[in-house]
């Protein structure tokens, strides 16, 4: 069993840089920001769609860089499909030449694992190239380490069994129970869903400006992990 106990903020999908979508992104992130320090949280993990497109400005690229470094704890991005892994991502461009030294990218297409020793936590994801059903968000996640905990983040679509749709980056409840891992933090849907399998929690944080025609109703995921009692979670209002 893991040794440390650790809180982590969970949330994903602030689309920054969105105006007409999303014009209250950056508020959001200002107050996910806050919430880290207000609920005792030891690290950040963003899910994927931080950035609304490529089209982005650099001015965008430097205040979000700007915002996780006031956070001063660690900050874990995984790409998602709206800032993809690739040549022209927004990840690759001159303003994350200078990030915060707090700030980690996930950029391994094939899967990639982060370690924080002094923290007993080890994360893993898998950055997406392209957003189509041949890519597969949790296919290669390694087994836990031992004393250590593993929190894997996964930005794509949970299939519940009487979906007919075929949907890109999917997620099927058999891949969430056999992973590896100890928290699945999820991205990509706007609301909180809690999509937990067998022994692994798997939960979708919601978008931190609330749902589509629900803004201000904005909320993160709190995780803790206790050597204890194991994994739990629960929603915090922010803004």
């Amino acid at each position: 069993m893991p040794a440390n106990k650790l809180r982590l903020i969970h949330t994903s999908d602030t689309h920054l840089g969105d105006i007409t979508g999303h014009p209250q992104s950056a508020d959001a992130l200002t107050a996910v920001v806050e919430s880290v320090a207000d609920n005792g949280g030891d690290m950040l993990l963003l899910v994927g769609d931080i950035f609304d497109n490529e089209r982005v400005s650099d001015d965008v690229l430097s205040w979000f860089l700007g915002e996780m470094e006031r956070l001063k704890k660690p900050a874990v991005v995984l790409p998602g499909n709206h800032d993809l892994i690739h040549e022209t991502s927004v990840y690759h461009r001159e303003p994350f030449n200078h990030a915060p030294k707090n700030l980690f990218v996930l950029k391994g297409t094939e899967g990639e694992t982060l370690s924080f020793p002094g923290m007993g936590i080890d994360l893993w994801g898998r950055a997406m190239p392209m957003h189509t059903p041949d890519f597969k968000p949790l296919q290669g996640m390694p087994s836990p380490v031992e004393n250590n905990w593993l929190v894997a983040l996964a930005h794509g679509h949970f299939h519940y069994a009487e979906d007919r749709d075929q949907r890109s980056s999917p997620i099927y409840p058999q891949e969430v129970a056999d992973a590896g891992c100890h928290y699945l933090a999820l991205g990509h849907w706007d609301r909180h869903v809690d999509v937990s399998q067998g022994s692994v929690t798997a939960v979708y944080s919601g978008c931190p400006l609330g749902p589509i025609g629900s803004p201000g109703a904005g909320e993160v995921t709190v995780v803790d992990l206790d050597p204890q009692i194991g994994v739990s979670f629960h929603q915090v209002t922010i803004n």
